[in-house]
């Protein structure tokens, strides 16, 4: 997005101004804050004086900041240094506050305190952790009580700013909740600002809770002194606007595959997602009409984005082959000698008079091994300039896979005159892909032509075209696969096409049969992430492209605040994150249906919002039998919340959690237990001990004294692990036996699982 210079210089102040307390943090307390505050406000305009730059006509002097600073926070004796920074900019000014630990050890507060009216606008607090207080097993405090925590320190910090605000859905940092040492659980609460009944998230006020000693160790303020808001009322209803969303802007349906390297097998997925030039749904609360923000980067194909950036054949991306494994790979008959490939480069891009190769290589697809390449490289005889070409071959088939000239840094600020519209442009691009690939043509559809600007030249008003940017993307089955296709750049002044890339995977396509329809689909995108009318203030693609010194306005839109996915699976409707990985609503609370009054309950939705317990339908059932899978899983999302369905689906679900429960040491290596099979108590008691690290204690069955009224029934090399589980309170007898025979169902599972959280 376009964005005036005086922004620019006034964004970067703020960012090296505040670089400094930019840290994660832990551990902040609010003091009392007294009468002395504001007197100190009232006394100190009348003896400022001096040079602004330095903050010296501040209505808060700097010894007043600290002062205010001091008040509000108790700073620790350990931070013996102290520095301090002064911010300007055109809305606030601000003293930065900074004490610090010298030494090795670290640790730091940082405070920013507005030099206008000695407000705390943010906080930021770290201190190494002390020894012997590791964090581990569960947090003292619940999202709930990290909340009224938050919400008490902004009441004394900014009582009537906190009025208006409401609380967003905010995303946790919750590390997996086992008996060994684990990071801090951080509670994120953002509160964004109300006006006139209608939400402006750019502004609110953000506090990070430590779930472990209940403090405030992240607090910031964002709040703008401006009055250029739209009145708050819409002409627009909201069924209107929900109409306007599922007949004009609904999703598409896509192929979609996901980003992965090392040649793994992700199968490809049929999902409805926006399209890649749309950010989000914008409708105008006025008019109805769809809004487009300003896109400043066009993208290309590839995994990563850009056409450079995402190339897989481009050098950062490939794998290069060591002189060895060129030798054997040159050996096999499918393969194009270097000679052959260089043939196909020169008579597929005409090379300029002087250019001389300079490099020579054969590299490997990085998402692909069994695709090879070869990559010729060309730069100026004369090293006149610092222009090249690279060229990339398909080294099984002869392709022209992609080339870029690259100009001379100087060329790209010279004056240019426009000879070449779009459309002529789209011709040359067009003929070029009909000449390189006429089979694959006919399986593109024309996606954009898009104006790429030069600089911004002495004495013109807009920056020149100095080329367009052209997209193809591949049918399969009649749907759009966006990661695959053509991207070509013509030169407006000349015409020649100075870049290509052909992206064109050999996959397996699931067919669009049995899929929810583009309507259900747009429902359900509403359903999960509700529209909402609010302030935002944007670029607008029609108002501010090749105007830089424009800035954005506010309007009155309906969008989705919430949104928190960005694609539906087409069959299931279930919401996916860009990995094409199921997501769940963003600090929600994780519910059962069938929970409702069970005693088990509270420990279910704990696991459920730690991640230990995964809600893949509406039910817990809570009565049923656990399995050896579903508990060795629950198991090991205690240590590691990473594990998810092995790629490409061929090994079944539980084989990857049997793999690092044998790494943990919840099973013994090689041990192959039974997925289906109930578990019984003594087993429940075997593998949570094995999760404690108990295991050689708890073998040691001879050493234990076991006064249980069914021991005989017990195994022998159990028990051990039946007194260890009792003993710590994991596991209840029931009326002086231990019942080792006895199955456990999935809810006794969980309060099992909480109490040994609890243990660590």
């Amino acid at each position: 997005m376009k964005r005036s210079w005086t922004a620019g210089v006034v964004l970067l102040s703020l960012v090296l101004g505040f670089f400094c307390i930019a840290r994660s943090v832990a551990g902040a307390e609010l003091a009392p804050v007294d009468g002395k505050r504001e007197r100190a406000i009232e006394t100190n305009a009348a003896v400022n004086g001096g040079n602004a730059g330095n903050g010296e006509q501040a209505a808060i002097s700097l010894e007043q900041a600290i002062q205010i600073a001091r008040e509000a926070f108790k700073i620790p004796a350990e931070l013996d240094q102290f520095t301090t920074g002064f911010t300007h900019s055109e809305q606030n000014s601000f003293w930065d506050l900074r004490w610090y630990r010298s030494g090795m050890e670290g640790g730091e507060l940082s405070v920013r305190v507005n030099s206008d009216t000695g407000e705390i606008w943010s906080m930021y607090k770290w201190l190494p952790p002390v020894a012997g207080a590791e964090y581990r097993g569960l947090p003292a405090y619940t999202r709930e009580k990290a909340q009224a925590v938050a919400e008490s320190f902004i009441q004394k910090l900014h009582p009537e700013r906190f009025k208006e605000t409401v609380l967003q859905q905010g995303r946790d940092y919750i590390p997996p909740l086992s008996f060994k040492e684990r990071g801090a659980v951080e509670y994120n609460f953002n509160y964004a600002r109300v006006i006139g009944g209608m939400l402006y998230q750019a502004n609110g006020i953000n506090v990070t809770v430590n779930g472990d000693t209940g403090e405030v160790i992240r607090f910031d303020l964002n709040w703008e002194d401006t009055k250029d808001f739209p009145p708050p009322v819409t002409k627009i209803s909201l069924p209107q606007a929900r109409q306007i969303f599922i007949t004009e802007a609904a999703p598409e349906l896509n192929y979609f595959r996901p980003y992965a390297p090392y040649g793994m097998d992700v199968p490809v997925k049929l999902v409805y997602r926006q399209p890649e030039n749309r950010r989000q749904v914008l409708i105008d609360a006025l008019t109805g009409k769809l809004l487009n923000e300003e896109m400043e980067n066009y993208y290309g194909f590839g995994a990563g984005g850009g056409a450079d950036a995402g190339a897989v054949y481009s050098l950062k991306e490939s794998i290069q082959l060591t002189p060895a494994e060129e030798v054997a790979v040159d050996e096999l008959k499918n393969l194009l000698t270097r000679e052959k490939a260089l043939e196909k480069a020169k008579s597929a891009v005409e090379i300029p008079a002087g250019y001389v190769l300079s490099s020579s290589r054969l590299e490997q697809d990085y998402m692909f091994k069994k695709n090879k390449y070869w990559n010729f490289y060309w730069q100026p005889g004369d090293n006149s300039s610092s222009g090249g070409l690279n060229v990339t071959i398909d080294a099984v088939n002869g392709d022209l896979i992609a080339f870029r000239f690259y100009e001379d840094i100087y060329e790209d600020y010279k004056e240019q005159e426009v000879k070449y519209s779009e459309e002529e442009a789209r011709r040359i691009a067009e003929e070029f892909i009909k000449k390189n690939q006429p089979a694959r043509w006919g399986q593109v559809l024309f996606e954009s032509v898009q104006p790429m600007p030069g600089p911004v030249l002495p004495l013109r008003e807009e920056p020149v075209i100095r080329s367009y940017a052209i997209k193809y993307t591949r049918l399969v089955n009649d749907v759009k696969f966006p990661a695959n296709g053509f991207y070509v750049e013509v030169n407006s002044a000349t015409g020649k096409i100075t870049s290509y890339q052909m992206t064109w995977w050999d996959l397996v396509f699931p067919k669009p049969e049995g899929i929810i329809s583009r309507e259900e689909a747009a429902r359900k995108y509403l359903e999960e992430a509700p529209l909402k009318a609010g302030y935002l203030r944007l670029w607008l693609q029609e108002n501010y492209w090749g105007k830089p010194d424009q800035e954005g306005k506010i309007h009155l839109v309906y969008y989705q605040p919430n949104l928190n996915f960005e694609m539906l699976d087409a069959f299931t409707g279930q919401t996916l994150n860009g990995q094409g990985q199921p997501v769940q609503p963003e600090g929600a609370k994780v519910e059962f249906s069938d929970m409702e009054g069970h005693p088990a309950r509270e420990a279910v939705e704990l696991l459920a919002a730690a991640g230990i317990v995964v809600k893949d339908s509406g039910y817990f059932r809570p009565d049923d039998v656990v399995t050896q899978a579903e508990l060795i899983a629950m198991l090991v999302r205690c240590f590691d919340q990473s594990t998810g369905v092995a790629p490409g689906g061929e090994e079944p679900w539980y084989q990857i959690y049997y793999e690092k429960a044998a790494r943990i040491g919840i099973i013994q290596a090689g041990e192959k237990p039974d997925p289906e099979a109930p578990v019984n108590r003594e087993t429940l008691a075997r593998l949570v001990i094995h999760s404690m690290g108990l295991y050689k204690a708890a073998s040691l069955s001879d050493i234990y004294v076991v006064d249980f009224q069914d021991a005989q029934d017990i195994s022998g090399h159990l028990k051990g692990h039946a007194v260890l589980s009792a003993a710590l309170g994991l596991i209840e007898p029931v009326e002086g036996r231990f019942d080792p025979k006895g199955l456990v169902s999935r809810a006794e599972a969980a309060e099992t699982i909480v109490r040994f959280l609890k243990n660590s």
